[in-house]
């Protein structure tokens, strides 16, 4: 099985691959066998999202049209699983978080997980909701370095790396495959006698 990750930036990529580590085994296509393929893909979104809908429907964008990609190419005849992540913002009342998510794509179901969620200085919200700029760009300047998102990322500055941007999009990653490395769960009838959904959106 190809594991399609649809980014080329180092936390996104390592992110995943960490997630799948930690499954140690859990998760195995029927030949036993995962590799491992990093697709930059466009988001369809803006720079910094900033609603929880734009950041999931980015990172679907991406899974969706790396899959797609893949699906097309010549030649591939093995499995696919797609991961788009996507890290944006949005808002409770005046307060701005921060949040991570994935989609995960097997070319007919989507699933999505999410990091948890850490509140931004107001420096920072006032930049990107009010100024219209992209997280990526003002983060640098906020932290006096370069490529902040390629590295740390901002979850990283605002930690002192307690938790950095590959921890969130592995956390992600994690909770977004749950329906597949635990699906005896996912299709457990509930009370009312359906199985519960594992497509979205």
């Amino acid at each position: 099985m190809i594991i399609a990750i649809a980014s080329t930036r180092a936390p996104k990529v390592n992110g995943v691959k960490r997630a799948f580590e930690k499954l140690n085994g859990k998760f195995l296509p029927a030949d036993g066998r995962l590799s491992f393929e990093s697709i930059e893909s466009d988001s369809g979104v803006s720079a910094t999202p900033t609603s929880l809908a734009e950041v999931m429907k980015g990172a679907r964008n991406r899974a969706d049209r790396v899959f797609q990609t893949l699906r097309a190419r010549a030649g591939v005849n093995e499995d696919i699983l797609s991961i788009g992540v996507e890290g944006g913002l949005y808002s409770v009342g005046r307060v701005v978080f921060l949040q991570s998510w994935a989609c995960v794509c097997d070319g007919t179901d989507f699933w999505f997980g999410s990091s948890g969620s850490i509140q931004l200085p107001l420096a920072l919200s006032q930049a990107v909701i009010e100024e219209g700029k992209d997280l990526g760009k003002v983060i640098d300047g906020f932290a006096e370095q370069r490529d902040v998102r390629s590295n740390q990322g901002t979850w990283g500055i605002l930690t002192s790396d307690m938790v950095t941007r590959e921890d969130s999009f592995e956390l992600a990653a994690l909770n977004a495959l749950a329906p597949l490395f635990n699906r005896k769960m996912y299709q457990k009838s509930g009370a009312g006698g359906q199985k519960s959904e594992t497509s979205a959106l």
